[in-house]
């Protein structure tokens, strides 16, 4: 057998335990912060070996091995299927998928995209009711998205002096932001005739990737895109899978290809006025996305980054980088509480 300097005995050990047949070669594709990938080489097949981070408040391991448990189950393709799975040693192995990093979104792609979203909905039953938990974060009430941005406020604010030109867009722009958006959000679930605190019922929620994009999908051969990553898998409502894909900030979507994922996806969720809560949550979902992307101001994001090699320029760089991103976020919130993006 042949290995890579990472595949250390420990990883051996494991996927000789999961394998059915005796292993050719290992080598790791994948290491940072969160999970680490390793392609296993059989005489009969190749997989994708995944450790599972240990020090979370979430179990990864289980919301990726139920959500594609539910996709095999429900005949939802073109995502992995589970080999085998060491839960006590946070392993799981899955069928190997190739394919390209999708370097550029397409209007086809966008329309897959939807498609995949669309299908999950559509195959929730009552085994997926009991089995899957709610998404990584999930945004089911008012308080909750507000919860979010607050924790991440607070750890920002204990750095906003560390980047000249970040306090004063900090304290004039996004601390005043969230006390109007919240007031506007409030005041719009008024006048629907819904509680802003309170979370949406369970028959209105649906299942999301939550972290969908084309940073979790590889092209095939065919042009077709393939699903990956469901760490963060499970119930959420409708509008945060609208929110996340539009708003991520490893894509780069045109206003058009934005307008195409949530117009298809208010084409098929009309069960709790979507349409009408869309752009009440969309300012603080933005501002929760600006929190998120601020995040790698703070010291132990940018050890992250050293630790998984994925540095790229000085500190002093990526935080103006990430500023800058916030800004333009910000810039756009005027336009999503008049509702639903036009397809132009």
């Amino acid at each position: 057998m042949t290995r890579s300097s990472a595949a250390t005995d420990d990883i051996q050990d494991v996927a000789r335990t999961l394998c059915a047949g005796p292993i050719r070669s290992i080598s790791e594709i994948r290491r940072g912060g969160n999970s680490r990938i390793f392609r296993v080489e059989t005489q009969a097949a190749r997989y994708a070996l995944k450790k599972y981070p240990a020090a979370d408040n979430r179990n990864r391991l289980e919301a990726e091995v139920n959500a594609l448990g539910f996709m095999e189950r429900k005949g939802i393709g073109r995502t992995p299927k589970v080999v085998a799975v060491s839960p006590e040693r946070r392993f799981a192995l899955l069928t190997w998928i190739d394919g390209e990093a999708v370097d550029a979104v397409t209007d086809a792609d966008v329309a897959d995209f939807a498609a995949f979203q669309i299908a999950l909905d559509r195959g929730i039953d009552a085994e997926a009711r009991s089995a899957i938990g709610e998404a990584s974060e999930a945004c089911l009430s008012g308080p909750r998205i507000m919860s979010q941005i607050e924790r991440r406020y607070a750890r920002l604010a204990a750095v906003k002096h560390d980047v000249p030109e970040f306090a004063a867009f900090f304290d004039e722009v996004l601390e005043p932001s969230l006390a109007r958006f919240e007031a506007g959000a409030q005041e719009a679930y008024r006048r629907l005739g819904f509680d802003f605190s309170q979370d949406i019922a369970p028959q209105f929620r649906t299942l999301i990737p939550s972290d969908m994009g084309a940073h979790n999908a590889l092209r095939a051969a065919d042009g077709r895109l393939h699903f990956l990553d469901f760490e963060y898998f499970g119930w959420d409502d409708p509008l945060t899978s609208i929110a996340n894909f539009v708003m991520h900030p490893g894509m780069r979507l045109s206003d058009r290809q934005k307008a195409l994922y949530q117009q298809a996806l208010l084409g098929h969720f009309g069960r709790h006025a979507e349409s009408e809560r869309l752009p009440a949550l969309m300012p603080l979902y933005g501002l929760r996305w600006c929190a998120i992307i601020l995040g790698e101001l703070l010291p132990e994001r940018w050890q992250h980054r050293l630790d998984s090699n994925a540095a790229h320029g000085t500190w002093d760089d990526v935080r103006r980088q990430q500023i800058a991103k916030a800004r333009a976020l910000v810039s756009q919130m005027t336009s999503w509480e008049r509702g639903p993006l036009a397809r132009s």
